[in-house]
């Protein structure tokens, strides 16, 4: 498997957040916490991971619902603006689910803190780093 960030299942393998093709954010996140042997003590900086990285995702999953949708009627003009508000977005989700991974990796251990750099959306793959 690739490194766990969503996108990065490793050549098109299903991976352990996916479902038939369809991308589980819960059973992902259940796998990277797993993974990362969080302790009961670290269980509410995950929570709060965990929360902002699906809110993220839904919120990006809705505004490509909305792009689709919108997509077939629109003038050149209309579709760069939405191109722009998109990569806006992805800006800002990129940003957010990092400072949340930044937040989460200041309460693991050293061992844990050397696996998430790897592996965390937000830590592992930064704005404009490709792989």
């Amino acid at each position: 498997m690739g490194s766990g960030a969503p996108g990065a299942m490793g050549g098109g393998r299903m991976g352990r957040g996916m479902m038939g093709g369809q991308w589980n954010m819960p059973r992902y996140l259940d796998a990277l916490r797993t993974r990362l042997a969080i302790t009961p003590e670290q269980e509410g900086l995950w929570k709060e991971y965990a929360d902002t990285v699906s809110g993220v995702g839904e919120q990006m999953q809705g505004l490509h619902q909305t792009m689709f949708e919108a997509m077939g009627t629109a003038t050149w003009e209309e579709r760069q603006q939405m191109m722009n508000q998109m990569f806006q977005a992805r800006q800002q989700a990129a940003r957010t689910v990092h400072e949340a991974a930044v937040t989460l990796v200041a309460g693991l251990t050293p061992e844990q803190k050397t696996q998430a750099e790897t592996m965390l959306p937000g830590l592992a793959y930064r704005p404009g780093m490709m792989r």
